[in-house]
């Protein structure tokens, strides 16, 4: 019985114990809201002991949370609630730090005492033009905005130098002046003069001078095209550079007219013109782009803008029809050709349509064998941007190739027609004949050698070969232009080269029409010229000088 008498007793004494340590635990976190709600209110517990009242900073001076602590804290920040400030603008700011707990409530007062500085240069203007006070100074420096103005604005008319006042003052009440000088040119300094004018005067530009010139030809310049130009004038004895401004003021003159077109063709704002006048050039366009694929009457807005950008604005109908008529192609016939000679397909025919624009015309000759002789078909498919469409075949006959001299005659009699007119010297006809043979044949590697009459057939009835075929060709020309001439060989070695020997009754020359990667015009060059190329491009032309006649 003590024994269960004993157990309640020592029930009733933890119990007691653990009420104590309860109401000491409770009350702990009580006290430490209170000090935080306290500090959190407004911290007035720290604020004399921790952070300065109030930071007084000079204009232009960095500013940190940190720098309002006594202690420093390089992870203080500017509460949310922080008066936004710009160092740049003096006056008086709240500022909220935030460190650590704690938020203090500081003042930051942002004063400029330091007054501008800046450099002094000459402005110079023509007689009559104005100019603002900053382009009296330069290299301005203050930390605060600076306002520049003039103490008393100078004498724009007034040829000659003069001293100027400029005040320089800063958003601190700061201000500084600053003397420069002002030297007023006896000239215009700027003269705009109208597009499509004559050149102006020398009393346009001179306001005021014993004795002037221009030093620049006025006459020369362009009045039709929007411009500047620099005009230099000597005025009583000194050099001055005047802007001569060729400007546009006057909007282009447009008629225009409805017209009425096919569909899905594109269209241009010049379609609609029936008279446009403007002095510069003036481009059209469409406010809006009109819809080409609607069939039926739409306006359209058209703006003529000229170089001065001046504008003219025009309506105008558009009216868009749908296009059900197929293209017609003509000239495909059956025809024959050389073995190994080149076709243009499309040259054999025509194709018309009454909507030409966007027409196409496509070839089918994958079945055509040029190196084969046998026949062939070509089909040719024109279409329109409609989708209208007209085929046609022909028959392709691939035959045995044969050279006659009389035919390669015919074809160079053509060309010579062509390109040489009677009142040409020979030394012209030498000229008309070496451009046409280098650009009128494309160079390819290869072509059989030893029959000029072929080489000379490719070269003006195929347009492609190598060096032989453009001296062959060359040879015929000159030849049939009476021109004498004579073929010339490089020495054989790992390769082969052929051009022409000319000579118009001054002595044989060089004369080379062959493409080179160089690109040069071996034209009517002397064995010196020829040989010192030849020793710097691999012996590209040396040749046995005891075969063939002396070159000048």
């Amino acid at each position: 019985m003590n024994e269960r008498a004993y157990r309640p007793d020592r029930g009733r004494r933890r119990r007691r114990r653990r009420r104590r340590r309860e109401r000491r635990h409770g009350l702990a976190p009580f006290l430490i809201l209170l000090f935080l709600g306290l500090a959190a209110a407004g911290g007035w517990f720290y604020i004399d002991s921790l952070a300065y009242k109030v930071c007084r900073v000079e204009a232009g001076v960095q500013v940190t949370a940190s720098d309002f602590l006594k202690n420093g804290d390089k992870d203080a920040v500017f509460a949310q609630d922080s008066q936004p400030f710009d160092t740049g603008v003096p006056g008086e700011y709240h500022i909220r730090v935030k460190s650590g707990l704690f938020t203090h409530s500081c003042t930051l007062i942002i004063q400029d005492t330091v007054a501008p500085t800046a450099d002094a240069v000459q402005a110079k203007v023509g007689i009559g033009t104005v100019c603002r006070a900053d382009k009296f100074v330069t290299n301005i420096v203050d930390a605060t905005a600076v306002t520049v103005s003039y103490v008393e604005e100078p004498d724009f008319n007034k040829p000659g130098l003069q001293t100027v006042e400029i005040i320089l003052a800063d958003r601190g009440r700061n201000f500084t002046i600053v003397r420069s000088e002002l030297f007023v040119m006896p000239v215009m300094a700027d003269l705009n003069v109208e597009a499509g004018s004559v050149a102006p005067g020398l009393d346009e530009f001179v306001i005021e001078a014993r004795e002037a010139e221009f030093l620049t030809g006025v006459e020369e310049i362009d009045y039709t095209k929007v411009a500047d130009h620099q005009v230099q004038i000597r005025a009583d004895g000194e050099v001055y550079t005047c802007m001569l401004h060729v400007v546009d003021t006057v909007p282009p003159v447009v008629e225009v007219q409805n017209i009425e077109r096919y569909a899905l063709a594109p269209r241009k704002a010049e379609d609609f013109v029936v008279l446009l006048e403007d002095v510069t050039t003036v481009t059209g366009s469409f406010r809006t782009e009109p819809d080409l694929t609607h069939i039926g009457t739409q306006e359209v807005e058209l703006v003529f803008t000229d170089e001065g950008g001046n504008e003219t604005v025009k309506t105008a109908q558009l009216t868009l029809l749908k296009d059900e008529e197929a293209p017609v192609i003509s000239g495909a016939v059956d025809f024959t050709v050389q073995k190994g000679a080149s076709v243009s397909y499309k040259k054999m025919v025509d194709v018309r349509d009454n909507c030409p624009e966007g027409l196409e015309l496509e070839v089918d000759a994958s079945g055509v064998n040029l190196s084969e002789e046998g026949e062939y078909s070509v089909t040719y498919t024109a279409r329109d941007l409609a989708g209208n469409t007209d085929t046609a075949t022909v028959k392709v006959t691939v035959i045995a190739a044969t050279y006659d001299e009389e035919e390669v005659n015919r074809l160079a009699d053509e060309v010579l027609a062509r390109i040489i007119t009677p009142e040409m010297s020979d030394m012209d006809k030498l000229e008309a004949i070496y451009t046409y043979t280098k650009t009128h044949i494309g160079y390819i590697n290869d072509s059989a050698k030893g029959n000029w009459v072929r080489a000379a057939y490719e070269g003006l009835a195929g347009g492609r070969g190598d060096c032989y075929v453009y001296a062959c060709t060359a040879k015929v020309l000159l030849t049939r232009a009476g021109i004498k001439n004579m073929d010339i060989a490089k020495i054989p070695d790992s390769t082969e080269h052929y051009w022409n020997l000319v000579d118009i009754g001054e002595g044989w020359y060089h004369f080379d029409t062959t493409p080179r990667v160089d690109h040069p015009t071996i034209f009517m060059w002397t064995d010196a010229q020829m040989m010192e190329y030849s020793a710097g491009h691999d012996n590209s032309h040396n040749y046995d000088h005891d075969v063939y006649p002396v070159v000048n």
